[in-house]
């Protein structure tokens, strides 16, 4: 009996942790002191992104990795932070 209750408990809280995780991202993205911080961190996703996929394709990996611009980097910092939440969530249960 406890163990259904349990699969429908955590079914519950991975489906409500979607739009939670979505209007979370949302606001992320209009706060001004978060958005810098997570420009930094886009940034440094976007260059480890590009020379993983430079040295797995065989190329070269020391020519420089032209930054996102700013609101590229915040759209891409807020979709890890979503999905780190959704992940995070599925990883308690």
């Amino acid at each position: 009996m406890i163990l259904p209750l349990a699969k429908l408990g955590t079914l519950a809280l991975r489906t409500l942790s979607k739009p939670v995780a979505n209007r979370l991202k949302a606001q992320a993205t209009r706060h001004p002191r978060f958005r810098e911080m997570i420009v930094g961190l886009a940034q440094a996703n976007h260059k480890f992104t590009v020379q993983l996929q430079r040295r797995i394709y065989g190329h070269a990996t020391d020519v420089e990795v032209r930054p996102l611009d700013p609101e590229k980097a915040v759209q891409a910092a807020a979709d890890i932070f979503g999905e780190l939440i959704v992940f995070s969530v599925s990883l308690y249960q």
